[in-house]
């Protein structure tokens, strides 16, 4: 297409891997540049869907937990993941209540259990607020999601953070969970914290506080008596962790 549009002989044109290499004794020096632009561009977008392809989720012997997502748009919003979610849970512990909070927030009706929650389509994130089990107890559910990089996946988070007469406290339910989902497939599946670089050492007593804005992840670690803020970083399909954090 080139050589013929154009009224001067391109002597060869071949791709080298890390190159392009045009020889054109006789073109002119701005029919030169086009060219040499277009190719450009092309170079780039070529590194860009080999770095898309290049990383790969790990998969689960069983395939773990699958989940669902219905949306009535092309992609889901927080308010679907929500739901999927919660429905999936229904019948296990704390989960039961909030679902059925949420059924009702749907309808706008009262809500039973003194709840109180933030939805934030535009920004993907969705927090739910209820008094705990416990005396003075109160607890903390954040969801967010984040576009993958490849285009294909969303990844999903689900955080539950405990406090006790106003201080995070330690529970066994308590923590971030991921989900990896599936643009084609629709459907969520669980993904592990540690494939994600988002695990801390079992001795720390870690807070997660997922963003309502921005992409990454702040995170209040204590160990040995000591406190630090970190921040896990999104790569756009990962995080990077260790990053010192400012205080929150």
């Amino acid at each position: 297409m080139i050589a013929t549009a154009c009224p001067y002989e391109i002597k060869s044109l071949f791709y080298d891997r890390s190159r392009i290499t045009i020889k054109a004794e006789t073109m002119k020096r701005p029919q030169l540049k086009t060219v040499l632009v277009l190719m450009t561009l092309m170079t780039v977008l070529c590194v860009q869907n080999t770095s898309a392809q290049a990383f790969e989720y790990p998969t689960y012997e069983g395939d773990s937990v699958r989940i669902e997502v219905k949306s009535k748009r092309a992609r889901p919003t927080i308010a679907d993941f929500a739901t999927a979610y919660l429905d999936h849970y229904k019948d296990t512990g704390l989960y039961a209540k909030v679902n059925e909070d949420w059924k009702r927030y749907q309808l706008k009706k009262p809500l039973r259990y003194q709840g109180h929650f933030i939805v934030d389509i535009p920004n993907g994130y969705l927090s739910y607020e209820m008094p705990g089990e416990e005396y003075n107890e109160t607890i903390y559910l954040e969801m967010c999601y984040w576009n993958c990089a490849n285009g294909k996946h969303q990844l999903v988070c689900c955080n539950l953070k405990p406090k006790a007469d106003g201080v995070y406290c330690w529970r066994e339910y308590a923590g971030p969970s991921f989900y990896l989902y599936d643009n084609d497939n629709k459907k969520m599946r669980t993904i592990w914290a540690e494939d994600l670089d988002a695990l801390y050492d079992g001795n720390c007593f870690s807070v997660f506080f997922l963003p309502r804005k921005g992409k990454d992840i702040r995170v209040m670690v204590e160990s040995e008596g000591e406190r630090w803020n970190e921040v896990l970083k999104w790569d756009g399909y990962k995080f990077k962790s260790g990053i010192k954090g400012t205080g929150f």
